[in-house]
């Protein structure tokens, strides 16, 4: 007897009511942890497609359980889970007031990657910023100090190794 493969997870097997349902409560979550623009949670979370967010948030159908997942492990008080419970019909979690900060954040440059820092030496000023928040928004204030940090000591470093060769 052949056993029936679980159906993924797709925002089109499911009524407009719960699809706007999860759609607000993305929003809502995504806003309260501070991402103001949906280009910038797209790639907070490793999401390519900017469209796929919009249409999440605007209750469309055609979002899959890739990004169904992402954006549940972007959120605060979110899991991959949530998107389906809420689409069928469950809970929403609270949003919380202050955002979650990770109670021992890497506190020496070594915490970063040789790539990371790599490209911390050549970032412009937009891309520091753009880093600096998406560090915020994944693991938390203390970080994204840590990071702006690291970003100023990379250019430095990046300054004095130029000034060196000259």
């Amino acid at each position: 007897m052949a056993t029936k493969r679980a159906r993924r997870v797709r925002t089109a097997n499911y009524s407009e009511d719960a699809r706007a349902r999860l759609g607000e409560a993305v929003e809502k979550a995504r806003l309260a942890a501070g991402i103001m623009y949906r280009p910038d949670f797209a790639a907070a979370i490793g999401i390519k497609s900017v469209r796929s967010i919009e249409m999440l948030e605007n209750g469309e159908p055609g979002v899959g359980q890739t990004v169904l997942f992402a954006v549940g492990r972007g959120l605060p008080n979110w899991t991959e889970d949530t998107p389906k419970i809420i689409l069928e019909g469950g809970p929403v979690p609270p949003i919380p007031e202050k955002r979650i900060t990770p109670s021992a954040p890497p506190s020496t440059r070594h915490e970063w990657s040789a790539a990371a820092w790599q490209r911390m030496k050549d970032m412009t000023v937009e891309e520091a910023v753009k880093f600096v928040e998406q560090e915020r928004v994944m693991r938390g204030d203390a970080t994204a100090l840590l990071a702006m940090r690291a970003i100023v000591e990379a250019q430095e470093e990046a300054r004095r190794e130029k000034r060196d060769e000259s």
